[in-house]
């Protein structure tokens, strides 16, 4: 599962072909032994956890890059690497 962005010591990821599991565009957020899976879309928490402070950043930073983020998920969903968030304008 590739790395999109690091920010505030959170790492956005998109596994290829996700879409089994959770059907509705999403990033896995990763924050040292946590994880917690966010729509990107509606920032609904469809599955996991982070301490309050890191699930706040993780949305406002996935309702600021939402367009990009959708984006990546199209490629991501056909096993196309995304690339990294900000890498496409």
């Amino acid at each position: 599962m590739p790395e999109i962005d690091a920010w505030l010591g959170l790492s956005f990821r998109m596994y290829f072909f996700d879409i089994q599991q959770h059907a509705q565009p999403h990033v896995h957020v990763c924050y040292g032994e946590y994880e917690l899976v966010i729509a990107i879309q509606s920032g609904e928490n469809l599955a996991g956890y982070l301490p309050s402070r890191q699930r706040r950043r993780a949305e406002q930073h996935i309702k600021k890059h939402r367009v990009q983020l959708l984006a990546m998920w199209g490629l991501a969903v056909i096993g196309v690497n995304p690339g990294k968030l900000g890498a496409i304008c």
